[in-house]
């Protein structure tokens, strides 16, 4: 009968602990989405102004293309939209001004 009892406890008390680690993992991936998508939004935004500061003359500094390339990766990471693909495109037929601040 002891052992019934505590077998029954022992039930409660594990479902109670995996229910509470469920909603953690919920709400942790709730935030890791929100923020996930707050990135790249803000990746969106600073990858379409800066193509549109250098889209008139059709040229951009090395060193701003290259951390271009950067965000668009990590943009496309995180499953960022064709959007920007199509910015990227347009942009291969700009001229890219070399600066010191790269090293070749």
């Amino acid at each position: 009968m002891t052992q019934q009892i505590i077998d029954t406890i022992l039930k409660f008390v594990l479902t109670g602990v995996l229910g509470y680690l469920v909603s953690v993992i919920k709400n942790y991936k709730k935030k890791t989405n929100a923020t996930n998508n707050a990135l790249k939004i803000m990746l969106q935004n600073n990858l379409t102004n800066t193509y549109f500061v250098y889209s008139t003359k059709k040229k951009i500094p090395d060193y701003v293309y290259k951390n271009w390339l950067n965000m668009f990766k990590e943009y496309k990471n995180l499953g960022g939209n064709d959007f920007v693909d199509t910015l990227a495109n347009k942009m291969d037929d700009w001229e890219f001004v070399s600066t010191d601040i790269i090293e070749k």
